[in-house]
């Protein structure tokens, strides 16, 4: 039976839980733009996006500060994503680029589109993850990424097919040695267990060794006649397991033909996937993963039955289709459950939907490309930012992703603990309060010296009227958090920050007007305003509820 779509209003709330689950927080622009739409115009408009990046660009030096005296192949500010490192093996090199591109994902994050696109990339890293410090390759990761931002929403089939012959990953779980000699099973078990199927499934022990002889063969290159190349799968037939492949019943007893010659590794290849495919317990595994991801960690009986399997039916019913996750997503963000009470605010954030939210949220400025030196700084000081909070996204904790996302009972309350819960305040008091400057050493000299950092009154400039006290904390209220809180809690932040301990609304509202008509204004009160949005601001983050959507 097909999923039971949404019928309900359409209002505020309801857009606001949407962009929170699909968006890294929900800014004020982000509102604005689709209200007034409906569920599905909104919907459509999310899911309709391509890979239109640009890729990340040289702003490294030496330790000297030497621009030449590093990478020279690459010239400054221009892309090193296309020039294979010489030597290969030139750890320095690797560390610099490695930076570059993780300052250029963190990027993409806090200046994403209002479309899905990032948030599927990091669902699939999630669920497919490689982790830099194995796969110490920075083309091979870079390439990586780019799948998966290219393939997020499309044909599973051929994500998958990809991302099992992306150097990173054949580097990663052993696949580039894989041969027909001596089998090796790492890939073929994650294959199964993580990436489509789930363990417990039904498939047996002799299903991977099957899976992996399927799998033989496919290796990487690295140089052309002694030259660096960029890594690229190849397949060598000599390497591939040219016998039978016979699976369990699990599979229906399927026997996949032995093949030789040049196209042996992509015909099996195929018929593996299609193996995979044709058996319901991956649709009813990657619907479980989606649903995790963007609704709850626990499923329920309930959702099992009225979420999971008509999902898993969709999912299945498109198996060819190129879009065939976005008519799932399509599904999901348009049904009943996924606007019902219990599931809005029910998750805990992860660190990147917890700090790159705030930094959107708040408006932190990043530099455009016209400032690539700042643009990277700026870019790679977030990174850290929210690696701090506890999400290190070159560096996953291992092959299963985070533990957030599969372990049960606790799922995504893993993120906040003793240990997190000041990590997580403290970064965003940290974008808050914080600043990021440049050196005055830097190659382009209009790239030194400046200063990056939240105007926290042109935030508050954004809401409906931030004069009136009263409706300014009813703002900050509706963006901060999913529930409402209570008259009196409102009414002891307004007395406390905004009216200095008085009781009439006319402290702030003076104050404030005063302040914006003359910021340089000598009046001591009105000189506090940035200072007050900030500690009423502050103090609203410390909430719990701040950490949950």
């Amino acid at each position: 039976m097909p999923i039971t779509p949404y019928t309900g209003p359409f209002g505020r709330p309801e857009l606001q839980h949407l962009l929170r689950r699909t968006l890294f927080g929900c800014t004020v622009a982000d509102r604005a733009h689709f209200e007034g739409m409906s569920l599905a115009a909104v919907v459509d408009e999310l899911l309709d996006f391509t890979n239109d990046t640009t890729p990340p660009v040289r702003t490294y030096t030496d330790a000297n500060g030497d621009p030449n005296g590093i990478d020279p192949a690459v010239p400054f500010g221009q892309t090193w994503v296309d020039t294979p490192i010489v030597p290969l093996n030139d750890t320095d090199i690797i560390e610099l680029r490695l930076r570059s591109w993780a300052a250029w994902w963190m990027g993409q994050l806090v200046d994403q589109q209002r479309n899905l696109r990032e948030k599927l990339t990091l669902f699939w890293h999630n669920h497919m993850p490689t982790q830099v410090a194995i796969v110490y390759q920075s083309e091979a990761q870079y390439q990586m990424n780019q799948l998966l931002r290219t393939r997020c929403k499309g044909n599973f089939k051929q994500l998958i097919h990809d991302v099992t012959l992306q150097p990173g990953m054949l580097f990663y779980l052993n696949g580039y040695l894989n041969v027909a000699a001596a089998p090796d099973e790492n890939y073929a078990r994650e294959l199964f267990e993580l990436f489509t199927l789930g363990q417990g499934s039904g498939y047996t022990e002799a299903d991977v060794q099957a899976s992996a002889r399927v799998l033989t063969g496919w290796t990487i290159r690295y140089e052309e006649n002694d030259v660096p190349v960029l890594p690229s799968s190849i397949f060598i037939p000599a390497n591939h397991t040219t016998a039978d492949k016979a699976f369990s019943s699990f599979f229906n007893n399927t026997v996949i033909q032995g093949q030789s010659g040049p196209g042996a590794g992509e015909t099996e290849l195929n018929a593996l996937l299609a193996m995979i495919l044709a058996n319901p317990e991956c649709s009813r595994f990657i619907c479980r993963e989606l649903y995790r991801f963007f609704v709850h960690g626990e499923i329920s009986e309930a959702a099992e039955t009225e979420v999971i399997e008509p999902l898993a039916e969709l999912f299945r019913d498109n198996v060819d289709a190129p879009d065939q996750i976005a008519i799932v997503l399509q599904a999901l963000f348009t049904s009943d459950h996924f606007f019902s009470s219990t599931i809005r605010g029910c998750m805990v954030k992860n660190p990147v939907d917890l700090v790159v939210g705030d930094y959107r949220l708040l408006g932190f400025p990043t530099p455009g490309t016209s400032l690539p030196e700042a643009r990277h700084i700026v870019n790679l000081e977030q990174y850290w930012l929210v690696s701090y909070a506890g999400m290190s996204l070159l560096e996953p904790p291992n092959v299963a992703g985070w533990p957030a996302y599969y372990l049960y009972p606790s799922y995504d309350e893993l993120w906040l603990d003793t240990a997190t819960y000041p990590q997580r305040n403290n970064s965003l008091l940290g974008i808050l309060y914080g600043t990021v400057d440049t050196p005055s050493d830097t190659v382009l000299p209009d790239n030194a010296n400046l200063v990056f950092g939240v105007d926290i009154v042109a935030f508050a400039q954004q809401l409906s009227d931030p004069a009136n006290p009263n409706t300014l904390i009813q703002d900050l209220v509706d963006l901060f958090y999913v529930n409402p809180i209570s008259a009196t809690v409102k009414q002891q932040l307004k007395q406390q920050y905004l009216l200095f301990g008085q009781v009439s609304d006319i402290y702030w509202t003076e104050a404030y007007q005063l302040y914006i008509s003359d910021p340089n204004t000598t009046n001591m009160t009105a000189q506090l305003v940035p200072d007050i949005l900030r500690w009423l601001i502050g103090d609203m983050q410390k909430a719990a509820e701040r950490h949950l959507f």
